[in-house]
């Protein structure tokens, strides 16, 4: 009697697996696989979860997920998107073996998220083209971060986007690039894409301008720039606010400076949220967002550059036609001597 009840107590309910997995989102890949090999009950939550989005840092690691996948086609339906981030071993790059896993795993059906990077970065429309099931791929990120302090040109994270890119992404709703040169070319037809976000942290732009990317995307829910300074970013955030209606914008710089070009000349009557930060702000830089994005809802500025004192953020706040103000986040330090 006192074994059954032990039994009793120490069964575990079944239905209790999903509330389990859904109590954290930082799941250890190690963690999973023990919790796989508990019972059947755990086995094919583990795998949705553990499929939903591999994270790849090496080329073996990605030859042994496309083994896996060949290997257990029931697999498949699970991978939602991927991180592919391979860096060289003994200064190995990129080898005719490490192609077939490569090809494998982004001709995969379904991906709705790509992470490129390492490796992969250099040159990065390369493997944008090995993208098979493009139409379903609502985020892409090329992230240079790890190949930035290559000291070889050839090695130097790039990415040449052109029209090619951007009919096969053509439901592309987010692009993130970060620490790499992009080049873009102007496309010989006009199209229009699906983006909602673009964020573009650290990025060179050899040639080309943002506006010839987005083409006649008539609007855009969030744009952010983060750069080393002002000069590199504040022409193409311009041109961007210009030809496109923009909801969220977002601009940081690292060496805090003035813009040396306004990015607001027209009004921007759509941008309901401006965030600046690193940037020199005075009361012309008040007067001019004032003037030209009079539905603000949220404004926030910050950094030490900032030489507007408590009584003109005042005088701007009771002055300005911002009517729709709900949120002003100031800096907590000013450039002036006190």
């Amino acid at each position: 009697m006192s074994s059954l009840n032990h039994s009793q107590r120490s069964r575990f309910i079944d239905d209790l697996v999903y509330l389990v997995l859904e109590s954290s989102d930082h799941w250890w890949p190690g963690d999973l696989v023990r919790l796989a090999q508990v019972s059947s009950a755990w086995l094919v939550p583990v795998r949705r979860r553990l499929f939903a989005f591999p994270i790849l840092h090496s080329f073996r690691a990605s030859t042994r997920l496309a083994r896996t996948l060949s290997d257990n086609p029931s697999l498949l339906p699970l991978v939602k998107g991927v991180e592919l981030q391979p860096m060289p071993v003994d200064g190995r790059h990129v080898h005719s073996q490490d192609i077939s896993s490569l090809n494998m795993i982004l001709g995969l059906d379904g991906l709705q998220h790509i992470t490129l990077g390492g490796l992969l970065s250099i040159r990065a429309e390369r493997f944008l083209h090995r993208v098979t099931d493009a139409h379903s791929v609502l985020n892409l990120h090329i992230d240079g971060s790890l190949m930035a302090d290559s000291i070889s040109l050839a090695d130097c994270p790039s990415l040449d986007w052109d029209e090619s890119i951007s009919f096969q992404f053509c439901n592309l709703k987010t692009l993130h690039l970060n620490d790499i040169e992009i080049t873009i070319s102007h496309p010989s037809i006009p199209y229009q894409l699906s983006l909602s976000e673009l964020q573009f942290d650290h990025v060179t732009f050899i040639r080309g301008y943002v506006t010839q990317l987005l083409q006649e995307t008539s609007s855009i829910r969030r744009l952010c720039m983060k750069s080393a300074q002002t000069s590199e970013v504040d022409e193409q955030i311009r041109c961007v606010l210009d030809s496109c209606a923009v909801e969220i914008l977002e601009v940081e710089v690292d060496v805090e400076g003035p813009f040396e070009h306004p990015i607001f000349n027209n009004p921007s009557p759509f941008l309901r949220s401006l965030r600046l930060s690193g940037i020199h702000a005075d009361t012309d830089t008040l007067t001019s967002i004032g003037t030209h994005c009079q539905n603000l809802e949220n404004l926030a500025i910050s950094g030490r550059m900032s030489v507007v004192i408590p009584s003109e953020w005042a005088s701007f706040i009771a002055n300005a036609n911002l009517s729709h103000l709900r949120s002003l986040e100031l800096p907590w330090v000013t450039q002036l001597h006190p």
